[in-house]
């Protein structure tokens, strides 16, 4: 093979490969997936909060959102209670227990602050889908 005809080739085949990724990418950002980022969300959620800040420091709020994944992620915590809910009454009273225990008196109000702001950000990143009926 003669090297003018194998650059040409060698070229063609580096072409192909730029349109296949330029093609692969194309589709992924057709269809984002929904990344919930840790410090995302405390970003999120401290850059929302009112400027008194609900009297809360942004480690009350790391805090408050480890204990309300605590929840979400161990099934044993809310068989009893159904399906669990992101920002429910059952996780925020879990969290306020939680809290309690640890020597954090967080009020509900500031619980649920947070917890409502972390909807929001679930929001922002399109990992809330559509109102799901629990009564079928």
């Amino acid at each position: 093979m003669s090297a003018p005809l194998f650059f040409a080739v060698l070229m063609v085949l580096v072409f192909a490969f730029g349109i296949a990724m330029f093609w692969q990418e194309s589709r992924r950002m057709q269809h984002p997936e929904a990344i919930y980022g840790v410090e995302d969300s405390i970003e999120f959620i401290w850059e929302s909060l009112d400027e008194d800040k609900l009297g809360l420091k942004k480690s009350d709020v790391r805090r408050i959102l480890e204990w309300e994944m605590h929840y979400l992620q161990q099934p044993e915590l809310w068989e009893q209670d159904g399906p669990p809910i992101v920002g429910g009454e059952a996780a925020a009273r879990f969290t306020q227990e939680k809290a309690l225990e640890a020597g954090y008196p967080y009020e509900p109000a500031q619980i649920y602050g947070v917890m409502d702001l972390q909807a929001a950000y679930l929001e922002a990143i399109g990992a809330v889908g559509e109102v799901v009926d629990l009564e079928e």
